[in-house]
């Protein structure tokens, strides 16, 4: 394999001093990877050990910056900064010609990534996700003028134009394949177009947070904002020329599936109240599971005098300053949302079911330095590996410290490893919090990895000890004109209702209808709330329907959910390979390896900690089933979207 430089790297033209203070910003791993690609030599991965996978126990024990970089001692780090600067000067007196590598030479790049005990299944995957080649391998490429001509009368409906319904798009285009993306709302972004909360940013870090064909190198900090991941979205559906095949503003009310000419006809309806009917020969739900604000059912809310907003539909302008302010809900959204308006509002009163477990990251805040970007543009290879690093090390760090050990007996706790990670956890819960009564309330009881693990850079519970704020976990009774009250017969008076109350996650595509063959109702098939897909995209009784971030798709650890969004578009591509090459009309999965699948999805989740008995969860449907989560590991679910066997499916 020959290797070239990236023709988006820009020239290198930075002293030395400067570049000098800019290699104490990178990232150790992914250095040490570009200077192999500037050398040709891998003699440095025989002296350096290999980076240590990030283990959230010891990372909390240890502060967690180290580990996040490896784990190299400061004495290494200066000799590799003093090996990459001879190395780069080297590469530009060569005018920036790199080395030939051969396959072993790439390979002992992958086995030193990942460990020199990397599993052989990872191989693929890696030479699939960085693609040191340049060949993007997750689209559909179809040469045969035969295949041409019919995926050009294969027409297209996507819903929905955030993250996934922006990548449908994209990848349609490059397979010729005529598509009309159908959104809601004015623009592009989905969730992070509707996010506008105070505080609103992603929980991952924004560089493993994007295509893997479309990287982003001029993110403002490591875990961006929600204003910046919308824009990038918006970018790239701009810059892929998607936008002119979305039509803004427009819903889609119903959508049927015509068997006998083997064709979707889907009703929207405009902001004017105008409905028509798109014809497609399939259609994609982009819409995902966190799309639809969820209410709380409390009496008297309707009867509250101020403003009563949700976290998911926050008006713009809205101004809380000086306000007495009650933020229902301790989840992520609440979690971001509290030390903002914390600052500003002259009361906060915290109304809590359930306290959130966080997870120590002091750069959760953190701009992106100068160092970092530099390298992002300028050194071969550098952006690729740096993504992979951030994936690979939230794959493997944490997995199996979610799965329960069925020989091991605590209500606080499903195994040996998870009792370890609630004493790291606990410990960084105590270490900022000295009042007893407020650390019982912040102190969660059940199981980490039962529900979300949050970022924490220590804002969150220092805002909790403001003087204007107050944590209440007794119970809403009811609310009237004036406020709260709890229900130990308090009434806490308030000026404006925040409800971070989280989404109708059970409840997927709504509240969309769906008639498909025999006109069976998906929202019936699913008993409303009990939605369930074979790999989350495809369901028995409707041909040629495709979900992105379907039934149990949604991660809680063990990777990114744009890595797993790409992973759902090539599978979805993959099933309309197969109808262009076959001449076939559409496909359905069968009942059978769908039933098989779904019955392995709810071994695997009743097995995890967000599956225990001991947790209550969004994840879960109200009889207690985990509808949203997917449980395997995202190496497992990729080898599983890799190819559509035809053997899964009926044709027509």
């Amino acid at each position: 394999m020959v290797l070239q430089s990236s023709p988006e790297l820009k020239p290198i033209t930075e002293s030395p001093q400067l570049i000098a203070r800019y290699l104490e910003e990178l990232n150790t791993a992914s250095l040490i990877m570009s200077v192999v690609h500037m050398t040709g030599d891998t003699s440095l991965l025989d002296e350096l050990p290999t980076p240590r996978t990030l283990d959230v126990v010891a990372a909390g024990a240890e502060g967690g910056e180290q580990l996040l970089e490896g784990g190299y001692t400061p004495a290494q780090v200066a000799d590799l900064h003093r090996r990459a600067q001879a190395a780069i000067a080297d590469w530009q007196a060569r005018g920036c010609a790199l080395p030939e590598l051969t396959p072993a030479m790439i390979q002992s790049l992958y086995h030193f990534m990942c460990g020199a005990d990397v599993d052989p299944e990872y191989l693929e995957f890696i030479d699939e996700e960085v693609a040191l080649d340049g060949v993007d391998r997750r689209g559909l490429q179809l040469e045969a003028p035969a295949l041409q001509a019919r995926a050009a009368a294969f027409p297209v409906v996507v819903i929905g134009a955030g993250m996934g319904g922006v990548l449908a798009g994209i990848r349609l285009q490059e397979a010729g394949i005529p598509y009309t993306i159908v959104e809601k709302n004015p623009g592009v972004g989905g969730t992070w177009y509707e996010n506008r909360y105070p505080g609103c940013r992603v929980d991952v870090p924004g560089h493993s947070y994007s295509y893997s064909f479309a990287p982003n190198h001029a993110w403002s900090s490591h875990f961006p904002l929600a204003d910046e991941i919308r824009a990038y979205f918006d970018h790239c559906a701009q810059q892929f020329e998607v936008k002119p095949h979305i039509r803004f503003n427009t819903e889609v009310v119903t959508a049927e599936y015509d068997e006998a000419a083997a064709l979707w006809r889907v009703r929207v309806r405009d902001g004017q109240g105008e409905e028509s009917v798109l014809q497609a020969r399939a259609v994609i739900s982009a819409v995902g599971q966190l799309n639809r604000p969820k209410m709380p059912d409390i009496d008297g809310l309707e009867s509250f005098s101020g403003p009563v907003v949700h976290s998911g539909a926050w008006p713009q302008g809205l101004d809380l300053a000086g306000k007495r302010v009650a933020v229902i809900g301790s989840g992520a959204s609440a979690f971001q949302i509290i030390p903002e308006l914390a600052a500003t509002a002259s009361q906060l009163v915290a109304l809590q079911r359930s306290p959130a477990w966080m997870f120590p990251n002091p750069g959760y805040h953190t701009e992106v330095g100068a160092g970092q970007r530099w390298a992002l543009e300028k050194l071969p290879y550098y952006s690729k590996w740096y993504r992979f690093w951030l994936f690979y090390t939230s794959v493997e760090g944490v997995y199996n410290q979610t799965l329960v050990d069925p020989d091991w007996h605590s209500k606080r706790s499903v195994s040996a490893s998870n009792e370890a990670m609630r004493e790291a956890l606990s410990g960084w819960i105590h270490s900022q919090i000295s009042d007893p009564e407020l650390l019982d309330k912040v102190l969660p009881t059940y199981p980490p990895f039962g529900k979300r693990i949050l970022q924490d850079n220590g804002s969150y519970l220092a805002a909790l000890q403001c003087s204007n704020v107050e944590v209440v976990t007794t119970g809403i009774r009811a609310i009237d004109a004036q406020g709260v009250v709890t229900d130990d017969g308090v009434h806490h008076a308030v000026d404006a209702i925040v409800c971070a109350t989280g989404f109708h996650a059970d409840r997927f595509l709504f509240p969309m209808h769906f008639s498909g063959r025999g006109g069976v109702q998906l929202n019936e098939q699913w008993s409303e709330t009990n939605g369930r897909a074979y790999l989350g995209i495809t369901v028995p009784n409707f041909p040629n329907l495709f979900c992105i971030y379907g039934p149990n798709t949604n991660l809680v650890v063990a990777g990114s959910i744009a890595h797993n969004a790409e992973s759902q578009v090539h599978y979805i591509l993959e099933c309309i390979r197969l109808l262009l090459e076959g001449e076939q009309q559409s496909l359905e999965c069968r009942q059978d390896v769908h039933d098989a699948y779904n019955r392995r999805v709810d071994e695997v989740n009743a097995g995890t900690a967000w599956g225990s008995p001991l947790v209550n969860n969004w994840y879960k449907n109200e009889t207690g089933r985990v509808t949203a989560n997917l449980p395997f590991r995202i190496i497992d679910y990729w080898k599983m979207t890799r190819h559509a066997e035809p053997g899964d499916f009926l044709f027509d």
